[in-house]
């Protein structure tokens, strides 16, 4: 599997999905069904650590975007996502996404963290003011 979807804690408050070098959109979408299924498992917020270090965004990333982001809005209870390892190329096409998808976008904002400590210290952080 080319990415890793699980629990990150005992608590059950963060999902962790794990990426792999390479992946592709249809595994990608395999994994947010399996990360909505968790999140809906459970009636308290859940936060998302999205781990991207030593991966690579494979090609026709708009028109994936556009496929996934139709796919459904977030649950009520899910929290922050928090990606970890976004390179520059990455973030640009983040910001793309934003500027493109807008509305759907809106509700569905990342963080980002140069690390995984880093990121579970920005959800430890957000959860204290919910």
């Amino acid at each position: 599997m080319a990415i890793v979807t699980r629990w990150d804690n005992k608590k059950k408050t963060i999902v962790m999905l794990e990426f792999e070098s390479e992946w592709s959109w249809d595994e990608l979408e395999q994994a947010v069904q399996k990360a909505d299924s968790l999140i809906g498992s459970v009636e308290h917020f859940v936060d998302l650590i999205i781990d991207l270090e030593g991966t690579s965004i494979p090609k026709d990333v708009m028109s994936a975007a556009k496929t996934l982001l139709a796919s459904g809005s977030a649950r009520p209870n899910e929290g922050a996502r928090v990606v970890v390892g976004a390179n520059g190329a990455m973030r640009t096409i983040y910001q793309t996404l934003q500027k493109t998808f807008g509305g759907t976008v809106e509700g569905r904002e990342v963080l980002f963290a140069p690390s995984l400590p880093d990121a579970r210290a920005i959800i430890r952080g957000l959860a204290l003011d919910r």
